[in-house]
């Protein structure tokens, strides 16, 4: 009669173990996180390595040799004044948006539609890559889209091309240091390195400066970008595409309660602004066919392109005049980007394929 209850006892011990021994995970390797010193002399760089901090105290013009977590040299370059430049021309367009920490469907839909090659390099040409925000919050792997956003740039400049990543909701959300959604992972990081997710992103580090030279607002030929979507209201504000970008870039980091304060920024950071805005896609806050194309006269261009709102791919919307670009990478398992090349819109798969868009009204 004891055998099965010692049984049952040693089971019942192995799960309860198991348990305690999960709530203590090893951290996933991550970084490098880079701070400038107090006279931008040198520079603090910071991973999480199996757990264990490690630091390194090196001159501002080094390389940055991987130690865990991007697994690639980091050449650091002198970051720009910020460019009030809003309105670029492009032969070739591709764009995505929503990756949410998912480094590996981002990689193999840029490679599988030669926006990279085999080895992640920038193989685009002249050609436009758009990133439509939300890169932070949710997934694994962070801190390596960053990075390689960050050399991409640097090669599509040298190539003759662009990237432009814009921000998104969750970009401002860990800025003024709302973290709900904020991937387990990079609490713990945050822990080890002594200070919480939005202090990685501080001022005085290499991507926190660069992430506040971003856009909100992008116009590429006749296409405006933002990461949620256009109200007409936005029309009352009376500025223009930079001057709107300004305005995230003077307020990146304030508090939730004294955005609010402030008329211009609680509605260019509420549900109406181009950060939030579902209106497209949901009966609330809708408009018609016939307020968007006089939204679109207005500001001079022929379609406005989306992310923040989730679906099963790219697709087309108000007979072109609208295009969603959130096609679910967040999960992790696929995702679609748009192409455009000399006026023609495609959709690019995982496995490369080129096809033709999808509508729903």
């Amino acid at each position: 009669m004891l055998q099965p209850l010692t049984n049952t006892f040693i089971a019942l011990s192995v799960l309860i173990l198991s348990g305690l021994f999960s709530s203590h995970q090893v951290i996933a390797d991550d970084g490098p996180y880079v701070f400038y010193s107090d006279n931008k002399q040198q520079l603090k760089v910071q991973w999480v390595c199996n757990s264990q901090p490690v630091e390194k105290i090196q001159p501002i013009n080094q390389v940055i040799k991987p130690v865990c977590g991007y697994s690639r040299d980091i050449t650091l370059r002198q970051h720009k004044a910020v460019d009030p430049k809003v309105q670029f021309t492009a032969d070739s367009l591709a764009v995505l948006s929503d990756i949410h920490g998912q480094y590996g469907v981002m990689t193999t839909l840029l490679q599988a539609n030669a926006i990279v090659d085999a080895d992640f390099n920038w193989s685009f040409g002249s050609g436009h890559l758009v990133v439509v925000g939300d890169v932070m919050d949710r997934g694994p792997q962070v801190t390596e889209i960053f990075w390689w956003l960050y050399q991409l740039e640097q090669q599509a400049e040298a190539a003759g091309g662009k990237v432009h990543l814009l921000l998104g909701n969750h970009e401002t959300m860990v800025l003024y240091n709302d973290l709900r959604y904020v991937n387990e992972k990079y609490t713990k990081v945050a822990e080890q390195l002594g200070t919480d997710y939005t202090g990685l992103y501080a001022e005085n580090t290499i991507l926190g400066q660069w992430l506040r030279t971003k856009p909100v607002l992008l116009q590429v030929n006749d296409m405006l970008f933002m990461h949620g979507g256009m109200h007409p209201d936005y029309l009352a504000l009376g500025l223009s595409l930079a001057e709107v970008n300004e305005q995230f870039r003077q307020s990146l980091g304030m508090a939730k309660d004294a955005l609010k304060q402030q008329p211009m920024l609680n509605f260019l950071y509420g549900s109406l602004g181009p950060l939030w805005y579902r209106g497209y896609f949901r009966e609330e806050n809708s408009l018609t066919e016939t307020e968007l194309t006089q939204l679109l006269a207005r500001l001079n261009v022929s379609k406005i392109v989306v992310g923040h709102t989730s679906m099963d791919g790219v697709f087309s919307h108000y007979g072109g005049k609208v295009i969603s670009v959130d096609s679910n990478i967040k999960r992790g398992k696929a995702g679609e980007i748009l192409l455009w090349q000399k006026g023609e819109l495609r959709r690019g798969t995982v496995l490369g394929k080129k096809l033709p868009m999808r509508t729903l009204q």
